[in-house]
This record gives C-alpha cells, structure tokens and sequence, in this order.
C-alpha cells in the first residue's frame, strides 16, 4: 500500500487517495476511516502527516481502528467536498473528518493539534461509532 500521496510519510500508514475506496476498505475490515482533508502547500498538513500520524502510539491506534484517505483541497473529489460543505463548523486545513463504514460524519476537527490532542479526537470518534 502505498504512503501518503502529497507528503512524505516515513512510517507508510496505508493512505487510499479516494474516498469511495476508503469506504470499501473500511466496510470489509470493520474500521471507520479517518479523512484527512489537507494541502500540499500547507505546513501544518505536512506536520500531521510527517509528525503526527506516524508517531507509535497515533500509528497502532489508526491502524487498529481507522482507514486513512488522503484528501487534496486542491483538487478534492466531489464526494468529499459534499462532506466538507456538509460539516457543522468550517475548520481550516488540515481538517480531519472521522466517518463511520457507512461513510456517515461522526466527528471532525482541525488538524492541526498536538498528538495526544489528535489521539484523543480518534478515540472520542471511535466512542461515536460504537453507539451507532
């Protein structure tokens, strides 16, 4: 599987760049997915990816429980510009946005936050899905 499609992701979390396979992926392995919603010319979407989502603890907890896609607001397909448009609150890049398998929101927020914070908004979004 190959690494994050705009940014070089030294721990090769298994990035899917479309949303409709991240959703497939999902439904077969009974994860929710995890969309990061990002640009390449955004530092602090760089960091995410580069600092963030490979460190241990972030990594396994992603892994066990969430799909990864890769969303380029440079050139977003229409099904995740629907989900962006359809969010309560407008964050700004990088924007995670937690779905279940069904490809519903649960959950989202900027990304742009220390680890243990992104940790703890995976596991506040993992909480959400299993009342569902």
């Amino acid at each position: 599987m190959p690494g994050h499609p705009y940014f070089h992701d030294e721990r090769a979390v298994p990035w899917r760049a479309r949303l409709a396979d991240g959703l497939a992926a999902a439904g077969e392995s009974g994860r929710r997915v995890l969309v990061v919603y990002g640009r390449a010319s955004c530092a602090a979407s760089r960091a995410l990816v580069e600092k963030t989502i490979g460190k241990g603890e972030i990594a396994e907890y992603l892994d066990r429980h969430f799909v990864a896609v890769a969303a380029d607001a440079e050139a977003v397909e229409p099904e995740v510009a629907a989900l962006v448009a359809g969010l309560p609150k407008r964050e700004p890049t990088p924007l995670c946005i937690y779905l279940d398998r069904d490809g519903r929101a649960l959950h989202s927020t900027a990304g742009g936050r220390p680890a243990a914070v992104f940790l703890n908004d995976m596991m506040h979004a993992t909480s959400i899905g299993a009342r569902r």
